[in-house]
């Protein structure tokens, strides 16, 4: 747990999620009419979520995030070639 006050953690995971989502948006790339980079921040969102459950010590959160996360990605690729 990172601190006994809900007030605090709370605050800290906002500070996450913020970071991360700025983060992803920086990696989405607009040339022309095409967009790239999508599934990119997608999975670093995915992926802060898993380090945010994780650190919250909710480990069953963090599994099934990765369970739905990797398959997904792994469409994604093949459905991209």
């Amino acid at each position: 747990m990172i601190s006994t006050s809900p007030d605090a953690t709370a605050r800290v995971v906002q500070g996450v999620i913020t970071g991360v989502g700025f983060i992803g948006g920086g990696a989405i790339l607009n040339h022309g009419s095409f967009v790239h980079g999508t599934a990119t921040a997608a999975s670093i969102r995915a992926t802060g979520a898993i380090g945010t459950a994780v650190a919250l010590g909710s480990y069953d959160v963090a599994i099934v995030i990765s369970i739905f996360t990797f398959p997904t990605l792994r469409l994604l690729t093949l459905m991209k070639k």
